[in-house]
């Protein structure tokens, strides 16, 4: 049995992991469990935070997800979620043993006496389990990329799409491609059924491959720079993506991107410019909404994360935005920018550099934005792209509400009227 878990530096991902665990984001063309699952060729399983279980089952399956007794009575392969998988770094058979790097859990590889000798009460946490196998199996020092912050994900996203192509062995046309398309190296693009790429496009992939899956409409006058993967059913309306993009499926997407990640399901059918930045799902950008990814002085990012101001050590780095937010017309995002899960930021000009889960207003001034509003819109939003909010979606983000309280009171976000 190999199961992914989450450990605690799931923390420094929000307000991206807020609502989804660590190993569904996206990096390359694939997410971090897609890369996991190619690799083994076998069914996974789960372990999440308690309140993820229920959204997590309806995409994985309900016997798969935070299966606390299957789990203590088989051999089990733990995988830390934050991985990202390339190659054979995590070996699928050999002894009892846990893969570390630094202190971090890479793996860990017991046999179901081991497991068995825990309470089940205790695997709900894995991390409290990994401590106390270290003191009972051997310890192997493993190189392997373990993520940290969700500028690694943007960082790698260029190398990631590489490695993927190849994984994928995927080349060739099988959609539709009108005539007076521009195919630059078209031995490195991939054409998935029923895409359509219409005439006065161009797709060039000298610098890296470019991977459309099925569904795909690219309109002119787009132009699309290698390497860059776009998810099913999305459409390019007269973009310029350039390389080092992942765009995930049924999005709706204009003007510039460079080196960034759309998770799925967003919007930014207008121009505006979004660069070295990680968007998460049911985002809508409106027009002109433009992220700064470079500061004037050339000097290192610092990003709020969890609270902290964490300097980067990078020179480019853009937003980050958590699912269900929309921004007004004529947005600016400063450098290293992060907005939380379901806020609604209006009036444009420049927006503050964090900005609380749930918040709603323009500049300085944020009121709550309305449980009750958030609930409703994306039941309108998601019911627009032909999908029924569920229960446990509701109760998902009812969660996430109550869980962002202390952000908003610090950052002194008041409550509206109703």
């Amino acid at each position: 049995m190999i199961c992914l878990f989450e450990d605690r530096k799931v923390v420094n991902f929000y307000p991206l992991t807020l609502t989804r665990p660590i190993y569904e984001l996206r990096c390359g063309v694939m997410s971090l469990q897609g890369k996991i699952h190619t690799r083994f060729s076998e069914p996974l399983s789960f372990h999440c935070r308690d309140y993820l279980t229920q959204t997590l089952a309806q995409r994985a399956g309900k016997n798969r997800v935070n299966q606390w007794e299957k789990m203590a009575r088989s051999d089990l392969l733990l995988i830390n979620g934050r991985v990202l998988l390339s190659g054979d770094e995590i070996p699928l058979e050999g002894e009892e043993e846990l893969g570390i790097q630094g202190e971090d859990i890479v793996y860990a590889r017991l046999r179901k006496e081991t497991m068995a000798s825990f309470s089940k009460g205790s695997l709900r946490d894995i991390e409290v389990v990994l401590i106390q196998a270290m003191q009972r199996v051997r310890l192997r020092q493993v190189e392997a990329k373990l993520v940290e912050f969700p500028w690694d994900l943007v960082d790698g996203n260029r190398e990631m799409i590489r490695k993927d192509f190849e994984i994928k062995n995927r080349r060739g046309i099988e959609g539709k491609v009108e005539r007076n398309v521009h195919l630059i190296n078209p031995d490195l693009i991939y054409i998935g059924k029923g895409a359509t790429v219409e005439a006065g496009v161009v797709l060039d992939a000298s610098e890296g491959p470019i991977y459309i899956e099925e569904g795909v409409r690219i309109r002119p006058p787009t132009i699309v720079d290698g390497p860059s993967y776009i998810g099913r059913e999305t459409t390019i309306d007269g973009a310029k993506i350039r390389g080092g993009c992942s765009i995930g499926p049924v999005c709706r997407i204009a003007g510039e991107i460079e080196e960034s990640i759309i998770h799925g399901y967003t919007n930014k059918h207008h121009e505006g410019f979004i660069g070295h930045s990680y968007i998460g799902e049911w985002v809508n950008l409106g027009a002109l909404t433009t992220t700064s990814d470079l500061k004037n002085t050339y000097g290192t990012v610092k990003v709020c994360i969890n609270g902290k101001e964490i300097d980067t050590g990078k020179i480019k780095v853009g937003s980050f935005i958590g699912d269900h937010t929309k921004t007004g017309i004529g947005t600016l995002l400063d450098t290293g920018c992060v907005m939380g899960v379901a806020v609604n930021l209006f009036g444009g000009g420049r927006a503050p550099k964090f900005i609380p889960s749930f918040s709603w207003g323009g500049g300085d001034e944020l009121e709550e934005n309305r449980l009750d509003k958030v609930l409703e819109v994306a039941r309108i939003v998601m019911e627009r792209r032909g999908i029924q909010q569920t229960r446990a979606q509701r109760d998902l983000l009812k969660k996430v509400y109550q869980l962002t309280l202390k952000e908003r009171k610090r950052a002194k976000v008041t409550r509206r009227e109703t």
